[in-house]
């Protein structure tokens, strides 16, 4: 109430933030009130805005850390703050909020939080903090090796790699992310037409395993890639502290394939799983599905599809089952011909999916066996029919498995509404479903944190 200036609800400095979120709430600390009306004559004066400046130089310190006080229960608070600082490259300020979220939070293997304070240490040119920072990281359980040696890369560590402790740092945790996780490479299919394989990332825990698999689909904006599989592998973690085997799935990538392909090779990677299932280790009919995104898209695809077996395969590997017993997915695309309401067909708007870099998902295209050639798909009904196929929404039925959504209510890039439409749908057909609406969730997983962790709970009541 007496704290409006020099702010409009309109503004969104990092500095308003803080107030919003921070400042007006300790107001009503009586305690809070009389220490700030004690100072505040000292600094009223609109006109040469002082009160921005001496918040920015004498209060904010103290505002963040009387909020990170108050946020001791809520690190994901601290960590918003820290990405919000960060954009406004109050590097220190940044650090300091991540590091108090790390204090905060439950679990204390955090690597990537860690990198992030390190690297807003050494953006604001404290590398003894940042060396601090990262020296969780050689402790770490959960760094996998991809994590570490991209290390060397990123920007804002470029500071510190001259420093003498840099190459010591990298020495001791490349050898700790190597012993962390049992990966191996898998062939599980091939585009015999064009000699490509098609591969996964098996995670085998080290703990005793309880027979259940996770499929996780690797796809984002359609795009899938082995370097994208790595990049997974520490999401995978929760998982296999439970016992579960990981398969992080590789599909043929946009814009090469499409999304009709990219299932057909997720399908294939489920029975490549449940055919050799005695030699993995897993039950075959404890298979769960799990996928962001695009890889929600696909994930729902295959969850929903009528099953279709070969009577007489070739590749006895065609003629085992592609259905899953359960799925969750974050944010994911489910009605191509309605995006965002009634009548937007995501299939055939070729400018704005060109402008995005996401057209070869849609680029539908069928053989022409006179020449030998693919032809593109480009009649708009044949071009609806397709994009009903791989739309989720539409195959809905009521033996499908039981599905964890979670979307958030602010996505800037798949609207709310995707899921929305799926769990009308599935009430309507008395799926069992879990349906989490995140208040301000964007499109990145750090925004369904903690809620997103729940699918494994989800994996492990419904892989019975």
């Amino acid at each position: 109430r007496l704290w409006p200036y020099p702010f409009s609800p309109t503004q969104k400095h990092p500095y308003f933030y803080a107030y919003k979120k921070i400042t007006r709430p300790l107001f009503e600390r009586s305690s809070f009130r009389i220490l700030i009306l004690s100072a505040l004559p000292t600094f009223v004066n609109h006109k040469n805005n002082l009160i921005f400046t001496a918040m920015k130089n004498l209060f904010l310190p103290i505002f963040l850390f009387l909020a990170f006080c108050s946020m001791a229960q809520d690190p994901y608070a601290s960590y918003r703050l820290s990405d919000s600082l960060y954009r406004a490259k109050d590097y220190k300020a940044a650090a300091i909020a991540t590091m108090a979220g790390i204090r905060a939070d439950k679990e204390k293997d955090l690597p990537l939080r860690y990198r992030n304070a390190a690297g807003a240490w050494a953006m604001a040119g404290i590398p003894d903090s940042a060396f601090a920072a990262l020296s969780a990281i050689p402790k770490s359980n959960r760094a996998s090796l991809p994590f570490v040696l991209g290390l060397a890369s990123n920007k804002d560590l470029a500071g510190l790699k001259t420093d003498k402790r840099w190459p010591v740092f990298m020495e001791k945790a490349t050898e700790k992310a190597a012993l962390n996780y049992k990966v191996e490479e898998m062939i599980y299919g091939r585009k015999e037409s064009e000699g490509v394989a098609l591969s996964m990332l098996q995670l085998s825990p080290k703990v005793k395993p309880n027979g259940k698999a996770i499929i996780r689909v690797v796809a984002g904006s359609w795009y899938s890639s082995f370097s994208s599989a790595e990049s997974y592998i520490m999401g995978s973690y929760e998982y296999l502290q439970k016992g579960f085997k990981v398969f992080q799935v590789i599909v043929g990538s946009q814009p090469r394939y499409n999304m009709a392909e990219q299932v057909a090779d997720v399908k294939r990677a489920v029975r490549y799983i449940r055919y050799n299932a005695q030699k993995l280790g897993i039950d075959p009919q404890k298979m769960g599905i799990e996928g962001a995104s695009a890889g929600g898209h696909l994930s729902l695809n295959v969850a929903m599809a009528e099953e279709k077996i070969m009577g007489n395969p070739n590749d006895p590997v065609d003629g085992v089952s592609s259905r899953v017993q359960a799925v969750a997915v974050l944010f994911p695309p489910t009605d191509l011909l309605n995006w965002g309401g009634s009548g937007f067909n995501f299939v055939n708007a070729k400018p704005l999916l060109e402008q995005n870099k996401v057209w070869g998902a849609v680029d539908f295209k069928t053989l022409q066996e006179s020449t030998m050639s693919y032809v593109p798909v480009t009649d708009t009904a044949a071009r609806n029919k397709l994009g009903k196929e791989v739309s989720p929404l539409y195959a809905v039925t009521t033996d499908d498995p039981p599905v964890f959504v979670m979307h958030g209510d602010a996505d800037p890039t798949v609207p709310i509404q995707q899921s929305l439409l799926l769990v009308e749908k599935m009430k309507a057909a008395g799926i069992k479903h879990r349906f989490v609406m995140k208040p301000g969730g964007k499109h990145n997983v750090n925004d369904m944190l903690p809620e997103w962790v729940e699918a494994v709970d989800w994996f492990e009541k419904w892989l019975k």
